[in-house]
């Protein structure tokens, strides 16, 4: 008697429907967030290289970067603070790289390229970090 309820007819029903919801939810999953785990992400080492290309000169940052954290990122945005001698901000740039990978628990060397908009002896410092990063795991 129970299996001709019409309510038996109904969850019978949602047993796929909960099953297409998580497959879903797999396929759209962003991964972690990075915000949570930015604390354990830190540039060791970087240094200034000036260049030129066919177009305009150039000064690039080339480093090297730590994680910490048990996640594995991808598409890792750079913010690089470029300082004067006397230690005044004279130019700032951000940079998605969208081919970086960085390990879980693991090291990196990076590379950051940007317009040059001063002449290379305005450029004596940079302070560079990461703003934005994605789970390697997640597809999208």
């Amino acid at each position: 008697m129970v299996v001709y309820h019409p309510a038996f007819a109904v969850l019978f029903a949602f047993i796929p429907l909960v099953g297409i919801l998580i497959a879903f939810e797999k396929l759209f999953d962003t991964g972690e967030d990075y915000v949570a785990y930015k604390d354990q992400i830190a540039i060791t080492e970087s240094q200034l290289v000036f260049g030129e290309t066919k177009s305009s000169a150039t000064v690039d940052v080339i480093g090297t970067i730590k994680n910490t954290s048990r996640i594995a990122w991808k598409e890792v945005e750079f913010h690089v603070d470029f300082f004067d001698a006397t230690g005044k901000r004279m130019d700032v740039g951000e940079k998605e790289n969208s081919y970086f990978y960085l390990p879980a628990s693991g090291t990196s060397s990076f590379k950051v390229t940007f317009t040059r908009e001063f002449p290379e002896t305005n450029y004596v410092k940079q302070r560079v970090s990461v703003v934005k990063a994605k789970d390697a795991r997640a597809k999208w």
